[in-house]
């Protein structure tokens, strides 16, 4: 088990006159002075780190000790309180391999939202200013079960952005939105309705077909109209 010294503030130093006069009393007075005491008074205390490490002989006995004791719970005195913990336990890593594991961890976690929304979650442009999330919510309710319908505000001024983001139970009917609220008129304003992609799905289209119209299209060669 990894275990520390606590840091102690160091001590004043005191003149010689009086240090001499007192080197006899403390002597008396550390004859009767109790072990905690003691401890206060500025002696180093081990301490546990809350860490350790388990050397097995054979790996399969490590990959059993992982699987029997890892999330455990047991019992623990913490400032005079009693207190559940859940014990981890795991292969131990070097610094980089461990980052390596958690940056791989939180981009599988982003595919799998990504995923999740994927042929659900509807953009939405051109929205009034004065468009809110329940006012989204309510036009395109028409269309199918919503668990999301959020407008996009300026962090700072809390102002509307101009568009916002409709998530449907089913593609079909995300689908059936696309197809039916596309250039309808919200407050006034023809609204722009499609599928939400991510932003580099997004600018690989673009590229794509700025690509297919190539030299000899519309406007000027190998360019595209604004």
């Amino acid at each position: 088990v990894a275990k520390g010294v606590r840091k102690t503030k160091p001590k004043k130093a005191e003149p010689e006159g009086e240090k001499e006069g007192e080197d006899k009393k403390e002597d008396e007075d550390k004859e009767e002075e109790p072990e905690d005491k003691k401890e206060e008074s500025g002696e180093k205390k081990i301490e546990t780190l809350g860490y350790g490490f388990v050397n097995f002989a054979e790996h399969d006995a490590a990959v059993a000790a992982v699987e029997a004791l890892n999330g455990k719970k047991y019992n623990t005195t913490v400032d005079g309180e009693e207190e559940e913990r859940e014990m981890y336990v795991g292969r131990a890593q070097k610094k980089a391999e461990r980052e390596r594991e958690l940056r791989a961890k939180f981009e599988a976690e982003k595919m799998d939202r990504i995923s999740k929304f994927q042929g659900v979650n509807l953009y939405i442009k051109n929205l009034d200013d004065n468009v809110t999330d329940d006012q989204l919510r309510e036009e395109f309710s028409a269309m199918g079960t919503i668990t999301s319908a959020r407008v996009m505000k300026d962090m700072k001024t809390g102002q509307s952005r101009g568009f916002g983001f409709v998530c449907y139970s089913t593609p079909e009917e995300a689908t059936r939105a696309v197809n039916e609220m596309n250039g309808k008129l919200i407050a006034n304003k023809p609204i722009f309705v499609a599928l939400a992609q991510r932003r580099d799905v997004r600018r690989a289209q673009l590229e794509a077909q700025h690509a297919n119209r190539g030299p000899g299209g519309p406007g000027q060669p190998g360019m595209m109209r604004g």
